[in-house]
């Protein structure tokens, strides 16, 4: 059965009112044990090769340079508590800007939902024969197309112990948050049941029909539903409400690892990494609970549910990602309102092998050594500098629906953490 922290963190989520799961059927939902490992590393969108930014990365322990479904699978750990996904889910790091121009590493624990219909035969399971690859959110975005369903994928809570949590299309700004912040991602969930990615990495997937939480998949270009994946990531950003003042800019201090202040570039990535049959099983026969409490699940043999065993690996870029820096990992500029693209002139060393463990992230522990020297790259860039952000007292903001919220339970969960 669940633990007493599980089943709160069930509750406070449905009281939470959460209107992403009404459209479903059936559903359930995970905290991840720990967070697998944070570098820069992205092996959709650049495979092989160090990335643009930082990344915090969840599941299988077969996570590195290169991904797929069969490595994955082979995984020796993995940081969800359902001990069948090895799958990986990855997500941009936030940082607190320093009036200095300095950085420090905000701590964040997420929550992922898969929804799907309890009906037979109306959602798939991402195929295990192939590699299915998703991404949802546009890393370079800056501003906001309020039509745009893959923009409407993105929202953020201010979270408060009491009264409304308010929800918002970009980082909140010019508000306290108490309780922290929450991003939230929604993924496509319709395929065209042909590709298992595409050039964009998106092209391949759409949203459902009257946006990334509602309707059905009756695009006849994209005819296959999958199981709607919605994560959310609960940042500790209370630990910095003392320091605002000491922000760049104090009313919305933080930046996501892309040199993002706004939100409006939040993104996350999908790798498949379910075992053979089982999310088959789960789709099939897990609509058991309607809080999205997996137990029942558990009892009735579809997979198992491991909230303690906890999996880490060691890092394959060797540079500080966590922390105090002076600048964000990859030397990333903060941009807004804009985006241009620059160029890296340095990648650090790349370590090896690989080191998988099931221990505490506080334990030394051993690392790989040198594969490959660090690189200095003569680059001519083609960026300007127009888009980068000096800081601001405050920007506009676009506010969406308020969320209620219940003091209590909140201050539990948080507590329980």
């Amino acid at each position: 059965m669940a633990s007493s922290e599980t089943i709160l963190l069930f509750v406070l989520l449905q009281i939470l009112g959460l209107t992403q799961l009404c459209v479903v059927s059936a559903y359930w939902l995970m905290a991840p044990n720990n967070i697998l490992t944070t570098q820069r590393l992205d092996p959709i969108v650049t495979p092989g090769e160090v990335s643009t930014h930082v990344h915090s990365v969840l599941g299988g322990s077969g996570f590195g340079l290169n991904v797929n479904t069969s490595i994955l699978q082979e995984s020796e750990c993995t940081s969800i508590p359902i001990q069948e996904d090895k799958s990986n889910y990855w997500f941009p790091q936030l940082y607190f800007q320093k009036n200095d121009g300095s950085f420090a590493s905000v701590s964040g624990n997420a929550v992922i939902y898969y929804l799907f219909s309890d009906s037979a035969n109306v959602t798939t399971p991402f195929p295990n024969n192939v590699s299915m690859f998703i991404t949802s959110g546009d890393t370079t975005l800056r501003t906001l197309n309020a039509s745009s369903f893959a923009q409407q994928a993105v929202t953020f809570l201010c979270l408060q112990f009491s009264g409304t949590s308010n929800r918002y299309n970009e980082l909140p700004v010019g508000v306290s948050c108490p309780a922290g912040i929450r991003s939230q991602i929604n993924f496509p969930s319709c395929w065209d049941g042909k590709n298992i990615d595409s050039e964009d990495h998106k092209s391949h997937v759409a949203f459902l029909s009257t946006g990334p939480d509602n309707g059905t998949c009756d695009d006849p270009r994209y005819p296959v539903t999958l199981p709607r994946i919605f994560m959310e990531v609960y940042w500790i950003s209370q630990d910095f409400e003392d320091q605002r003042d000491q922000a760049l800019t104090p009313s919305q201090p933080f930046v996501f690892a892309n040199g993002d202040p706004t939100g409006y570039g939040y993104h996350a990535d999908f790798v498949n990494g379910w075992e053979d049959g089982v999310l088959q099983k789960a789709i099939s026969g897990c609509n058991c609970n309607p809080y999205g409490d997996p137990s029942c699940c558990v009892d009735a043999g579809i997979f198992a549910f491991n909230q303690t065993r906890q999996c880490f690996i060691s890092n394959t870029v060797d540079e500080p990602v966590l922390g105090n820096l002076s600048t964000l990992p990859g030397a990333n500029p903060v941009q807004a309102p804009c985006f241009e693209s620059y160029i890296a002139t340095s990648t650090p060393v790349i370590l090896a092998p690989v080191y998988t463990y099931v221990a505490s992230a506080s334990i030394q522990l051993p690392s790989g050594t040198l594969a490959t020297s660090a690189t200095v790259t003569l680059a001519t860039q083609t960026a300007v500098g127009t888009c980068i952000w000096k800081g601001a007292g405050s920007r506009s903001r676009n506010v969406s629906t308020c969320l209620q919220i219940a003091a209590a339970l909140v201050h539990l969960f948080w507590y329980f953490v």
